[in-house]
């Protein structure tokens, strides 16, 4: 089981070592041990080293590094730290032959990922909370224990533990909710926490039956499927109701790329709104690419782009890339046909972006995530297109006048890509940021758009 030193985990290691004997329980501890905290780490380890010795239990300490730049996968150093624990355990139960990873995750955690998710806009799957089981491996024993049942229960058995200083911090958005959002929530309902938890497990069991419903009707969607490609019928598709739509397209997408993580709920409406409306499109989903061809929806496997600059992401291939692309997940990258120019698109950390933000380039932008509208879509410059050019005191210009300006002729200025959110352009890719939606000194959430492979000419990107 993990054991990180705090009072859930230390509190389910006494339960489950009570209860070895009767259950016929085999227990072997692990603890991570990241280094970020420094002496604070290195005494949390030796406190579950010493625990484990009082109990006799197995121990095995192991070191993880994680990169406090933000250059994975996930742009918050919580996130990659779960990722990195994840994949030690997985790694663990293969080498020791375990059947499962006990995790101490309670009722407190349950809510505080639940109103998380809420603030983010999730669906129903969000809402679901962080199941009992996962993956037949990962099992939570005390999801619905509160945590003050913990420490009471901590405190009648006399064990010690140890406290996080990293959990009093406000620069992470969960400790926030912990000691701001949820005790407001408990001083009007007491039971708040254990209610969400409750609530969690309810919406599991729908969206549970919501996902076998789903799976049933997009067997009767699919037209075709091979390795590679799923052919959905538009039609069928639409006539299902609206919260099957959404499931249908969210499965087929895993089905044709299981790499790609769920489609998040936003991303999934724009889609079906433009197949609604008739429309023609294309998004760019992880690694998986959909195109809407008349009274079809393709959806395709797409290849990654080698990693420049130890970034993996997935691309959309330049060869079917249409004139207007949507990017629907970060991070993400588009090879623009007009120019063979790649555009990336990633999250990165606030002090990653207050940095890059004392060095401008041409090349890159920096947007403030709270004043996007996702998904993104990049196209070429239309007639009467305009933005509010950063460093112009709030004034807005006309792309045309704009490339006047900048002595841009016609050929040109009909190659260069425009990155918009929502309708307004965010930047005119490798020249000007529009200043609504571009990071300052106050932004928190940064997303780095960078162009590379590109076009030189005239000072051009």
């Amino acid at each position: 089981m993990a054991v990180s030193g705090g009072p859930d985990s230390v509190a389910l290691l006494s339960i489950l070592h009570q209860l070895a004997p009767a259950w016929n329980l085999l227990l072997t501890v692990v603890h991570c041990n990241y280094g970020l905290r420094g002496a604070e780490s290195d005494g949390d380890a030796s406190f579950v080293a010493a625990l484990c010795r009082r109990l006799e239990l197995p121990c095995h300490i192991r070191r993880l590094t994680v990169d406090r730049r933000g250059t994975g996968e996930s742009s918050s150093l919580q996130a990659r730290a779960r990722e990195a624990r994840y994949r030690l355990f997985r790694d663990v139960v293969v080498e020791l032959g375990a059947d499962r990873v006990a995790l101490g995750h309670t009722a407190d955690d349950q809510a505080e990922t639940v109103l998380l998710r809420m603030l983010r806009g999730t669906g129903l799957r969000g809402l679901a909370g962080m199941p009992h089981i996962r993956e037949s491996l990962f099992v939570r024993p005390l999801l619905s224990r509160s945590r003050q049942e913990i420490l009471a229960y901590l405190q009648a058995v006399g064990l010690s533990y140890r406290t996080d200083s990293s959990n009093a911090k406000s620069i992470y958005l969960r400790n926030r909710v912990r000691h701001e959002l949820l005790p407001v929530m408990q001083s009007l309902a007491p039971a708040a926490a254990r209610i969400l938890a409750r609530q969690a497990d309810l919406l599991r069991d729908d969206d549970r039956l919501l996902d076998a419903l789903a799976a049933h009707r997009l067997e009767r969607t699919i037209r075709s499927r091979d390795s590679a490609t799923i052919v959905l019928d538009r039609t069928v598709l639409l006539k299902q109701p609206p919260a099957l739509q959404r499931r249908i397209l969210r499965q087929a997408i895993q089905a044709v790329a299981p790499s790609t993580g769920v489609p998040r709920s936003d991303v999934l409406l724009s889609m079906l709104a433009s197949l609604a409306s008739h429309s023609g499109g294309i998004w760019n989903a992880g690694a998986a690419m959909v195109a809407c061809e008349q009274d079809q929806v393709r959806l395709t496997a797409v290849s990654p782009l080698p990693p420049i600059g130890g970034e993996g992401l997935q691309p959309l291939s330049a060869a079917s890339a249409p004139d207007v692309v949507t990017i629907a997940d970060l991070p993400s990258a588009v090879s623009w046909p007009l120019t063979g120019a790649v555009i990336r698109l990633r999250a990165v950390t606030r002090e990653r972006g207050l940095v890059l933000l004392e060095k401008p380039s041409s090349s890159l932008a920096l947007l403030d995530a709270d004043r996007l509208s996702w998904p993104l879509t990049i196209r070429p410059w239309r007639h009467g297109d305009w933005f509010f050019p950063t460093g112009m005191a709030g004034r807005r210009k006309k792309l045309q006048d704009y490339f006047t300006d900048a002595k841009l002729g016609r050929s040109m200025r009909e190659r260069i890509p425009l990155v918009l959110s929502g309708e307004g352009i965010a930047w005119i890719v490798g020249q000007r940021v529009d200043a609504r939606f571009a990071a300052t000194g106050s932004t928190t959430r940064f997303v780095l758009v960078r162009v590379t492979q590109p076009l030189r000419r005239k000072g051009v990107f």
